[in-house]
């Protein structure tokens, strides 16, 4: 049975008991009626003749977010939507390698980044991988080819171009960029923090592994800054350490923030990068990149290599190991030439 809702045209039907009940996707009634049939027969056949059962993009979607348990769902949500416009009603088998190519192409029309198209297939990839290896819906999934991604630079600011925005800003971003700069926390963990995650007499703070990309607690100590940032704020919350008018700050890169950037004179810089400018801070002054992967609660190594270029020093001692090799070289010449 074919019934619209909204101009999308739904289907329903029962065989031996269970009921099919799906929208097709389509306004069009005669494409609509040839997905139910379509469906229909599927179902029959797997119900009456005992073939294996198939399944839809749409029952893979429900299960994988039933699964997720990552921070960025919300994103992948997002994605989700934009692909069901080229997936939904389809059989997780009919996926194929033309299927993808398509999907790839019409989000290149749109304009945006290869980086971005990577982050599309990569969802289409994670859920057909579960389907084959987890759920064991699928005996095989196609390739999905990925594009080459640009190497990101680290934007990060000097001592001089920090005491430029922190002067431009307005009292209640100061504060959060003074104490991101002194401890590296993420704008989410900063903007959620609460009293109760600090102690003022050990000079420690503390992020709960739910509030951490890495689902894994961190430890923060606070340095001098860090404290006189959160001594200046006592008092103005009863939970929250960060507030504006008596509320909660709910964001930190405000239109306030892209203004007092355009004061200082400074570009392409989000608030994230004060993160990075926390980091190379400490690269350049000597912190271990072992110790700088704990105090910024990163889940890997890797991460932290992004910043050893930043300090260089401790290859000092071998940069003098070519003029052995030129000495060296110098001297098969002379060889070479009395012979």
């Amino acid at each position: 049975m074919l019934f619209k809702r909204n101009e999308i045209w739904y289907y329903k039907f029962t065989i031996s008991g269970k009921t099919i009940y799906r929208s097709t996707g389509t306004a069009d009634k005669s494409k609509a009626q040839e997905i139910a049939d379509k469906v229909k027969a599927k179902t029959w056949d797997q119900v009456k003749g005992g073939v294996k059962k198939t399944y839809i993009w749409q029952e893979a979607v429900v299960r994988y977010l039933q699964e997720a348990d990552k921070k960025s769902i919300d994103d992948d949500k997002a994605m989700l939507r934009w692909i069901a416009s080229h997936l939904d009603n389809k059989y997780l088998h009919d996926i194929d390698k033309t299927e993808i190519e398509s999907i790839i192409d019409a989000k290149l029309k749109e304009g945006v980044s290869k980086t971005r198209v990577n982050r599309v297939t990569t969802v289409i990839n994670t859920i057909l991988n579960k389907a084959v290896k987890e759920w064991l819906w699928l005996d095989a999934k196609p390739h999905i080819r990925k594009f080459k991604e640009p190497s990101v630079r680290i934007r990060w600011l000097t001592q001089d171009e920090a005491a430029r925005l922190l002067a431009n800003l307005p009292l209640h971003l100061e504060a959060m960029a003074r104490f991101t700069l002194a401890t590296g926390l993420r704008e989410s963990n900063v903007l959620q923090l609460e009293w109760q995650q600090i102690d003022m007499q050990r000079h420690v703070a503390w992020i709960h592994p739910d509030q951490a990309k890495a689902a894994k607690a961190i430890g923060v100590p606070l340095n001098e800054d860090a404290v006189e940032v959160l001594q200046a704020q006592t008092g103005k919350h009863h939970t929250h350490v960060f507030t504006y008018e008596g509320k909660p700050v709910g964001k930190a890169g405000t239109l306030a923030w892209r203004k007092a950037l355009k004061r200082a004179g400074i570009e392409q810089f989000r608030w994230h990068d004060l993160r990075h400018t926390w980091a190379s801070w400490h690269v350049q002054n000597g912190t271990p990149l072992n110790i700088l992967k704990e105090l910024g609660g990163w889940a890997s190594y890797e991460m932290v290599q992004r910043y050893a270029h930043l300090a260089p020093e401790h290859l000092a001692e071998f940069a003098g190991n070519s003029k052995v090799a030129k000495s060296v070289a110098d001297k098969s010449d002379v060889v070479v030439n009395i012979t």
